[in-house]
């Protein structure tokens, strides 16, 4: 006999109609199928529906709404249908193994949002503070006279000058004479300033040599023998009174080049002896280049010396007296 089977699906609910005279069911009987995961009498469903894993959003297999979320396999009663979430714990009790857990509230999506932001800002500290340990904070640099200074106060020729202003004019006036076409030559203390203020002239800048000199100036007067002296002493200092009190302590010596430019002074300093005889003992340091070197106490005369004579005889005598 032929047999006829049709199978229409809709709502979990199975209509099988058959016109074989030997099976119970009457035509038109309705057979109630169970979702995945109800009841069916001994057991509940389940052997009809695929594996599944772990957790998330899963189609609903009861049908009832587009997706029910799953919690490591076990159906639970959150539902969706697009974008809303709902919960539907009539339709999960259908189902096996089912469990019940909270709907999502506005204090859960604030925590997620709060975790978020406190992930991120933590995340760009953490940057914040590799960057700065590749990039450490420097000082801005100093300005052309600030490291002048100092590099003349590391090489100990700071005290050449009297004070910061003239050491700062000396050096000026460096770069302004390389600058008109003057030799390129100078002390150390000039170097410094040619490589601070003007370093363009450093490849063929030429540091000169020094000379230390030393040296003597002599107070004499004859007339002490006789009770009469310009030189007054108390048995060990002395310094040049009535005609020669001029000469004393801060009586500077100074040293010129051939066109009256000043190249070092210094003063005389304490003097030792008697009214007869007044010694002063100075020294001061010469650097070559020039084609003389006039030195003169005062306006008491002048001596002239070439660079030469100088750095041979290490030391001059200066006398001044009758």
């Amino acid at each position: 006999m032929r047999r006829s089977v049709a199978f229409i699906r809709a709502w979990g609910v199975r209509i099988v109609q058959r016109r074989s005279g030997r099976t119970p069911a009457v035509e038109g009987q309705l057979i109630a199928i169970g979702h995945c995961g109800s009841d069916d009498g001994d057991n509940r469903i389940g052997h009809q529906c695929g594996t599944a894993t772990s957790t998330g959003w899963r189609p609903d297999p009861t049908t009832r709404h587009e997706g029910r979320y799953f919690v490591t396999d076990r159906p639970t009663n959150r539902v969706r249908n697009g974008k809303a979430e709902t919960t539907d714990p009539v339709g999960g009790r259908m189902l096996r193994r089912y469990i019940e857990i909270p709907a999502p509230g506005p204090q859960s999506i604030r925590s997620t949002w709060l975790g978020t932001t406190a992930m991120t800002a933590i995340v760009g500290l953490i940057t914040a503070a590799v960057w700065c340990i590749q990039h450490p904070l420097r000082p801005p640099p100093a300005s052309p006279e600030t490291a002048y200074l100092s590099d003349l106060r590391d090489s100990n020729l700071a005290g050449a000058f009297t004070s910061d202003a003239e050491a700062l004019a000396h050096g000026r006036q460096v770069c302004r004479q390389l600058s008109d076409g003057g030799p390129q030559q100078g002390t150390k203390a000039d170097k410094i300033a040619m490589g601070v203020f003007c370093p363009q002239f450093s490849t063929d800048f030429r540091v000169l040599e020094t000379a230390s000199v030393s040296g003597t100036f002599v107070l004499t007067d004859s007339m002490a023998s006789m009770g009469v002296s310009s030189i007054a002493s108390d048995g060990t200092r002395c310094e040049g009174i009535k005609g020669f009190s001029d000469i004393g302590r801060d009586t500077q010596l100074t040293v010129k080049n051939g066109t009256g430019e000043v190249l070092a002074t210094t003063a005389l300093g304490e003097g030792r002896g008697n009214p007869a005889t007044c010694t002063f003992a100075f020294s001061l340091s010469i650097t070559g280049g020039q084609d003389r070197y006039v030195i003169s106490v005062n306006r008491r005369g002048e001596l002239s010396y070439t660079f030469d004579q100088l750095q041979r005889a290490g030391s001059i005598q200066i006398r001044l007296g009758h």
